[in-house]
């Protein structure tokens, strides 16, 4: 099994699969395979992330394999490239990578899961340049597995929760300034087998649960606030099978998470989420795949408007099954999508920006594969990036739900998923025949609820919470405007902001607080290039000295915007 490392994975050659026997009425997906290095990677592969660390807009990858990770550039028009460098190019038996801002400094960090070695923390700070500032518990030398992130206390911070394999897990709460306490209690002390977790909102009480898989009975814990979860019983949701990687999705589309696991030898299961912390396993058809599973992931890879499912499985087939609706799922697995290697994580992204989900496969032994959707079905889309301001930036835990043409779907922004994977942070509605989304609404981990009506489709928008800005577009790949956090952070007095130009620009820095009211403006003229600095005495336009609590800085420039989160104490 891929997650025992007992011995070295016997490697054979990777088959391309050509279409395998199905009805000719079945329509077959069009996904073209792409090995090309950096890519096509043939190390002892567990887990892939994608993420914008660079913030030029487009979808970077990392790779964990037993032995040196990679981190891959996306340069557009189909080309990556191999950037990484110390420490990135960790050398110990990887498992999970995951993407946050930890820090809300307005790019996205990075942590690895080590089996055996100590865990790391790398702290973006720009320029392609991580630094390892693993402290405290965060250096776990567990049986470690699997991370993901999520902001279960609600405190606008992201937290993460850590799987090990026969040892217990931890979730290590973000207490601000790159501190980390280990606050595991009660059940998230689980000492099974683990091998992957993953966050969702099930009873849409508005904080997040966390469903744990195990090579043995699973385990779901539902957050009751305070820091104090319950273990939710039955046969359903426990599923007793080999369990590998799981992932929460609305298939049904009838309001709250349902949720799918992929077991190493035995049947698969739908598990659907019937309301009141009853489920129901509703397995039918090619959903039970008996295969050695082990990633899987939700995606709506035909942009009709409801969830599909991609497995992979360790030695046998994966599987595409499309989402015919009313619970039905149909296998139409072709070409590389089959690919019958030694699948291990996958994690969907759009990373060619053409509105189609793509995925990347990773591989034990054998060479990855980038599964590139040329389906081109005619369905309209819509991509959100969501930007957090008094909850968490990366939007971890945010909800959500876009109407259009008559349906109505709910997604997630995800810490981490399936099998030691995640999907990018950029949410994808599929719109069929819809050419407008009728209303978005996002309802943040803060509790606030933001709204927008008749949003075109075929387009990519950034959506920052509390309305500070209006929907538009997502940043382009022109210079980037550069920030630092702002200094002290709390603040008793005075706070120092500093940004960077490439060049010369009009630059317009805004204080707000958490209403959404203007406070004071701090910069509205044009800056020369380099670093400046910006300081604020806590103060409003008036000269009086602000209140304590939560404020928020908005900068534009370079047709860019951002905002970082201040708190001022008193």
């Amino acid at each position: 099994m891929p997650h025992a490392r007992a011995a070295q994975p016997i490697l054979a050659f990777l088959a391309i699969l050509v279409a395998f026997a199905s009805s000719p009425s079945v329509s077959r997906a069009q996904f073209t395979a792409v090995t090309k290095n950096p890519l096509g990677d043939n190390g002892s592969g567990f887990g892939a992330a994608w993420g914008d660390y660079d913030g030029d807009g487009d979808l970077d990858l990392y790779v964990t394999n037993d032995g040196p990770n990679l981190l891959i550039r996306n340069d557009g028009g189909g080309n990556f490239t191999d950037v990484t460098s110390s420490p990135l190019n960790n050398g110990d038996n990887g498992g999970a990578a995951v993407w946050a801002d930890y820090d809300d400094d307005g790019d996205l960090d990075l942590y690895l899961v080590n089996y055996l070695t100590a865990n790391r923390l790398f702290q973006n700070g720009g320029a392609g340049v991580f630094t390892d500032v693993t402290s405290g518990p965060l250096g776990d030398t567990g049986a470690g597995q699997s991370a993901a992130w999520a902001d279960y206390d609600l405190d606008g911070d992201v937290d993460l929760y850590l799987v090990n394999y026969g040892t217990p897990n931890k979730l290590f709460q973000n207490d601000g300034g790159g501190v980390f306490t280990d606050a595991t209690s009660g059940p998230l002390a689980d000492a099974g087998w683990g091998l992957a977790a993953t966050w969702g909102d099930y009873d849409n009480d508005g904080d997040p649960d966390l469903y744990i898989t195990n090579d043995g009975p699973n385990r779901l814990l539902r957050n009751d606030g305070g820091g104090a979860f319950t273990r939710v019983t039955g046969l359903a949701i426990e599923d007793g099978g080999a369990g590998q990687g799981a992932a929460w999705g609305d298939y049904d589309n009838d309001g709250d998470l349902d949720l799918y696991v992929a077991n190493y030898g035995t049947a698969n299961k739908l598990i659907r989420n019937d309301g009141g912390n009853a489920f129901t396993q509703v397995t039918t058809g090619p959903l039970g795949d008996r295969g050695n599973g082990t990633g899987v992931a939700w995606g709506d890879y035909d942009n009709d408007g409801d969830l599909d499912l991609y497995l992979a499985n360790y030695g046998t087939e994966n599987r595409l099954l499309r989402n015919d609706g009313g619970g039905v799922f149909t296998a139409i697995t072709s070409g590389p999508l089959g690919d019958a290697g030694n699948g291990t994580g996958v994690a969907w992204c759009d990373y060619d920006g053409d509105g189609d989900l793509d995925i990347y496969l990773v591989n034990d032994g054998q060479s990855n594969v980038l599964l590139q959707n040329d389906l081109a079905s005619g369905n309209h889309w819509l991509e959100l990036d969501l930007v957090g301001v008094v909850s968490n930036r990366s939007a971890i835990g945010a909800r959500v739900r876009v109407a259009a043409g008559g349906v109505s779907q709910i997604q997630e922004v995800s810490g981490g998923s399936g099998y030691m994977s995640q999907n990018s942070l950029t949410l994808e509605f599929g719109l069929g025949a819809a050419a407008t989304a009728d209303s978005v609404i996002v309802t943040w981990p803060s509790g606030i609820v933001d709204r927008y009506t008749a949003l075109g489709a075929d387009r990519r928008l950034t959506l920052i919470e509390l309305n500070l800005v209006a929907v538009g577009e997502s940043p382009s790949r022109g210079p980037a405007l550069a920030l630092a956090a702002p200094a002290p952070n709390p603040s008793r007095g005075e706070a120092l902001f500093r940004f960077a130009l490439p060049r010369a620009a009009h630059v317009r820095l805004v204080v707000y607080d958490v209403q959404g009211r203007h406070v004071a403006t701090l910069a509205d003229g044009t800056w020369p290039s380099g670093w400046h600095t910006v300081p604020w005495a806590c103060r409003d336009a008036r000269g009086a000295r602000v209140g304590a609590g939560i404020f928020f800085a908005k900068y534009e420039a370079l047709e860019q915007v951002r905002t970082h989160k201040l708190i001022v104490v008193r």
